[in-house]
């Protein structure tokens, strides 16, 4: 099993209880399981099953769903189960250190200097792709009144709001069946970041998108062969995907300035992980040695010269999607 400690409850899929526990008849359960995009899963039932770890042996719950990849030993059992955290933690491995030539450093110089465009300031915006936002047929238009905010934090909000209309990703609208209260957020440098609480509006009833995102296990498989690696972090992710026309009035907003629509797929949609995910691995399709994880691209290769390769064909990707990346480059 795979060791989660996120996971509150101890669970395996359908195929794997087919496999190993169908002697075992599936008890009804009232439990109701979130993912990490706020869907809601119900199982198809629970059983009970011997546990033997060392010298432990306990009777434990295993819930089991329709789908899902391998099976998580959750919190539930780790109450019971005494784990030798010590041998779990150790790692042992034999790392060989080299300084970078002076032509790899060159090369890498070479690429970023060419790759100017990605790393200019300001939101890309990403070509050929829109997402899109589908909401339950029998979905029921919730408006919110806007939230108070902290006399104090005000004038930071509303500069907030501003830069985003003034930089296209908010739309000042007069009218809306849906409205979004806003949770203004304040960041380690003093400014706000302002999030819509879409949890009492538009995700209770989102069609949310189904996209899995990599495992650790799929990550260390593709990028296990390297020996150097780069990391791209893309400014503000999400907010450089366009929407489609027809998702921009869920994505409405209730501030003390009134209503705005984003034009821009945002933070706290139950699907934007997804969507952007999917985005992702199409943009970078065909490239050896790179994964993506959200915001984040990894690159490596066998050696410095694939390594470099690879990351300047997947600067060259981003550039001719539009996107951009914060620069912050260490030797």
């Amino acid at each position: 099993m795979e060791l989660d400690t996120g996971s509150a409850l101890s669970v395996i899929s359908k195929k794997d209880y087919q496999a190993h526990f169908s002697h075992l008849k599936l008890q009804s359960t009232d439990v109701m399981l979130k993912t990490y995009t706020g869907e809601r899963i119900a199982p198809m039932g629970v059983v009970k099953v011997k546990v033997h770890y060392s010298d432990q042996r306990h009777v434990l719950s295993l819930y089991v769903v329709e789908r899902g990849g391998a099976p998580l030993f959750g919190r539930e059992w780790l109450r019971e189960i005494q784990l030798d955290w010590q041998s779990i933690k150790e790692m042992q491995a034999t790392v060989t250190k080299k300084q970078s030539t002076g032509s790899t450093t060159e090369k890498l110089n070479k690429i970023l200097t060419n790759a100017g465009e990605v790393f200019q300031d300001g939101i890309g915006t990403l070509k050929h792709l829109k997402a899109q936002i589908v909401l339950e047929d029998d979905a029921v238009p919730k408006f919110h009144k806007a939230r108070q905010v902290p006399y104090a934090l005000r004038p930071k909000v509303e500069n907030e709001l501003q830069r985003l209309e003034n930089e296209g990703i908010l739309s000042k609208v007069d009218w809306s069946e849906w409205a979004t209260p806003i949770v203004p957020v304040v960041k380690g440098n003093g400014s706000v970041r302002l999030c819509g609480d879409f949890k009492v509006t538009v995700n209770p009833v989102l069609k949310a998108e189904q996209y899995p995102l990599p495992r650790i296990d799929d990550i260390f498989a593709a990028l296990g062969q390297g020996k150097r690696f780069s990391k791209i972090d893309l400014a503000q992710a999400y907010l450089q995907m366009e929407m489609e026309e027809s998702s921009k009035k869920y994505l409405t907003i209730n501030t003390s300035k009134g209503l705005y629509q984003y034009n821009r797929l945002v933070f706290g949609i139950a699907s934007a992980p997804a969507i952007w995910q999917k985005a992702m691995e199409q943009v970078l399709q065909g490239i050896p040695n790179t994964q993506c994880y959200l915001d984040d691209i990894v690159i490596t290769g066998e050696n410095d010269d694939a390594h470099l390769e690879n990351l300047e064909k997947v600067l060259k990707r981003l550039d001719e999607f539009g996107l951009r990346a914060n620069k912050c480059y260490t030797p």
